[in-house]
């Protein structure tokens, strides 16, 4: 874990030190986000070396993900709490996430050696065209991150009333395979049906969304209708997932149950948002797609959720950090019996820094959603960091106010993020509940939980 972790950090020294070598001060990357490399052809020795540390980071990287998934494998249980049968195989949740990160890797490192490929060895037809599907594969597999969160919030959740055999319902475990397998269908699909038929691959209208285009139509029908299913799979199954949270009760006794979390609550809540603008978007492109292009609010309606997409970016590692700030705070909340009371979780002031950035996310979304009718109709404009624009020739106090939100918002987002890390260094059990009282990050004003957008069915 700390070998990845400090590979991404040296891939972020190294893009910050290029200019060093390259002696050029603009750092160029394309259009998927790779460090352009051409500039270091002409830096010498100093190019070879940076290209050699480039790989030995990403051999780190990657090496230490394969070790942290072999680690999850082999890791034994301790005979005092699971007896001499041993501890339980690797939950559901876990397996998927696994799966999951290993497509999202794979599919990113073959793009990476590619690339390399064919800058020090020449492009050729072949090289080209492959390096075109597997940066489609990219754009399949980018939902795995939060599938991961979404599969992980779940296990907790039924650990949080089972802490010892806790699972999810069965129906939401096998909604996990589900989504999972989809993902993969769709990215072996990309790749590998282009190279065997005579087949162009496009990237649909969203991310996620790939097209195929065949010279015959009933392998063009074929491959429509498995492309259509898989993402049927990957929506319903995620979105079934979703409802398993908030319906999961007590094994042994409903009145048991305890409240979701405050962290999960968030968790959630941002899962919620982020699904639910993909999903908005896949239904307005699939009726756009049926009709035509004969509804004209469709195009508004694509425009919109496609700027939700920008501002429900930060969710991923917003979440990831809430679960592992209550993680932290769980192991400092445990008695010496072994148990863990109901009401544990992290100091006040963190759990309002969570929904301050909760909040912070779910305002900036509502605004997407809503500039369309204050600028009459017209398609949001998002800046590069998912940020609402200014409307061009819209009424001058509109443009204040939404930079007013904007940063805000971000004020807010980064504030919060910033308390929670501090929280995470700071927190003792003596401070935490119920050890400990709440507090606040407002004294005397805790910031209420954000509504959770509706989840439509499946």
């Amino acid at each position: 874990m700390y070998v990845c972790s400090y590979a991404v950090l040296a891939q972020v020294i190294l893009v910050l030190l290029m200019p060093m070598f390259t002696g050029e001060w603009e750092v160029k990357c394309d259009e998927e986000g790779n460090l352009d490399q051409s500039a270091l052809h002409s830096a010498g020795v100093c190019g070879m070396i940076v290209s050699a540390f480039r790989y030995l980071i990403m051999l780190a990287l990657y090496g230490g993900m394969i070790t942290v998934v072999v680690g999850a494998f082999m890791m034994e249980g301790p005979k005092e709490i699971w007896g001499e049968d041993g501890a339980p195989p690797v939950s559901p949740a876990v397996q998927c996430t696994m799966n999951l990160a290993s497509q999202f890797f794979i599919i990113y490192l073959a793009v990476a050696i590619i690339k390399t490929t064919i800058e020090f060895v020449g492009a050729t037809d072949f090289l080209i065209k492959l390096q075109g599907l597997l940066t489609l594969a990219k754009y399949t597999v980018n939902f795995a991150p939060m599938l991961s969160i979404l599969f992980i919030g779940a296990r907790m959740r039924a650990l949080q009333m089972d802490p010892k055999n806790g699972n999810p319902q069965w129906w939401a475990q096998w909604c996990f395979y589900l989504c999972t397998y989809s993902v993969m269908v769709q990215a072996i699909m990309v790749v590998l049906v282009p190279l065997c038929v005579s087949c162009e691959c496009k990237q649909g209208a969203s991310e996620g969304d790939v097209m195929f285009v065949m010279e015959n139509s009933c392998c063009m029908a074929l491959m429509t209708t498995v492309r259509y299913i898989a993402l049927l799979a990957l929506y319903g199954g995620f979105t079934a997932v979703i409802v398993s949270v908030f319906i999961i009760e007590h094994p042994t006794d409903v009145s048991l149950t305890p409240p979701i979390s405050p962290a999960m609550s968030c968790v959630m809540n941002l899962t919620v948002q982020y699904f639910f603008i993909y999903l908005m978007l896949f239904i307005c492109i699939t009726v756009k797609q049926f009709t035509h292009g004969n509804v004209p609010c469709l195009n508004v309606a694509i425009g919109v959720f496609e700027a939700g997409q920008k501002t429900v970016m930060f969710a991923p590692m917003l979440s990831i950090l809430f679960i592992a700030t209550r993680m932290r705070a769980l192991q400092l909340a445990k008695a010496t019996d072994g148990t863990i009371p109901p009401e544990a979780g992290p100091p006040g002031y963190a759990q309002d820094a969570m929904f301050l950035c909760t909040w912070s996310v779910l305002i900036q979304v509502c605004m997407a959603l809503l500039v369309c009718l204050l600028t009459c109709g017209g398609q949001p404009q998002m800046d590069e960091d998912g940020n609402v624009k200014k409307p061009e020739g819209g009424n001058f106090i509109v443009g204040i106010i939404l930079d007013i939100i904007k940063y805000l918002s971000m004020v807010a987002m980064y504030g919060g993020v910033v308390t929670i890390i501090v929280a995470i260094f700071l927190m003792t059990p003596e401070t935490i509940p119920p050890y400990g009282p709440r507090g606040s990050l407002i004294p005397g004003a805790p910031i209420a939980s954000p509504p959770t957008p509706p989840t439509p069915g499946f």
